[in-house]
């Protein structure tokens, strides 16, 4: 049941990776079963920020979807933490509130990763956790931009939390667009045939599940969209809610991730094309409620 509306999610998300040299690697199903995952979830930890080089901000794709994942879990009544480091601090908090939750938020810090991860785990025992455009270490050990620029010196290793995760038998559910975001591993051959620079680039760590999608934000509401098929509530907010918190992030110092500038974009696309993908997946999540004709339908 609602294979279909997955499908048809899994396809809007996946726009513009063509952009990316992206478009062949779509694990088509990774969608569904992300959903019914964290449909079934108790606690979650969300970890999201990537730094954008030379600028000590943190970009605009990856606190948009972390937030707007976090609501639809906590409507769906979960426990939900968000981790972030200080470039994307300001952006998560200001996020938080355009969209009216109060969500837990810690940062990690650079020199104190293994002592915080660690704790963190213990106090917090999540039974899943989701990286949404958050940076993930290469083969080599380092952090990297799309364009090859390394990251190492700056980016608090985060990786230390999803390897302590699969010692511990923790899901893992990992979202990104190009190749070098936490649990890309799971892609490796595809994003180094496919991704220029991808046999750098690419994280190394190989996500439980892997949702591919042209822009991170997209997949974390593609996600949220199955959730909403699946419990029968309208968990994804409309497009005036995805203007607000772009609105809110920018004027705290987010920064565009292709083209490093403080406007009113995602991966150099424009709020409305931004806006345009809340609007086709809302669409989805009509079609199926009407098709059913009552909300509650779970496997």
């Amino acid at each position: 049941m609602y294979q279909e509306y997955f499908y048809e999610i899994e396809n809007i998300i996946k726009k513009n990776l063509e952009k990316r040299h992206m478009e062949k690697i779509t694990l088509f199903g990774e969608l569904e079963k992300s959903a019914r995952e964290l449909f079934s979830s108790d606690r979650v930890l969300i970890i999201t920020g990537f730094l954008i080089k030379g600028t000590k901000k943190g970009e605009t794709d990856g606190p948009i979807g972390a937030v707007s994942l976090a609501a639809a879990l906590k409507e769906l009544r979960k426990d939900v933490l968000i981790v972030t480091d200080i470039y994307s601090e300001p952006l998560i908090y200001a996020a938080c509130k355009a969209r009216g939750i109060d969500v837990g938020v810690e940062i990690i810090s650079y020199g104190e990763e293994e002592l915080f991860c660690n704790d963190l785990l213990k106090w917090y025992n999540p039974s899943h956790i989701v990286g949404i455009e958050r940076p993930g270490k290469s083969k080599n050990g380092k952090y990297y931009s799309m364009r090859g620029e390394d990251l190492t010196d700056e980016i608090p290793n985060g990786d230390i939390i999803f390897e302590n995760a699969k010692k511990n038998n923790i899901t893992t559910i990992c979202i990104g667009d190009g190749g070098n975001e936490i649990g890309m591993g799971k892609v490796y051959d595809l994003v180094k045939q496919y991704v220029p620079k991808g046999e750098l680039i690419c994280a190394a760590f190989q996500a439980d599940y892997l949702i591919t999608a042209g822009v991170s934000n997209w997949g974390a509401h593609g996600l949220v969209s199955a959730l909403a098929i699946l419990s029968g509530e309208n968990l994804l907010y409309d497009e005036d809610m995805e203007k607000n918190i772009l609105q809110s992030i920018i004027k705290v110092g987010g920064i565009d991730g292709c083209s490093k500038k403080n406007t009113l974009t995602v991966d150099g696309l424009s709020l409305k094309e931004n806006t345009d993908i809340i609007n086709e997946l809302r669409k989805i999540i009509q079609l199926a409620f009407e098709k059913n004709k009552k909300f509650a339908f779970v496997e």
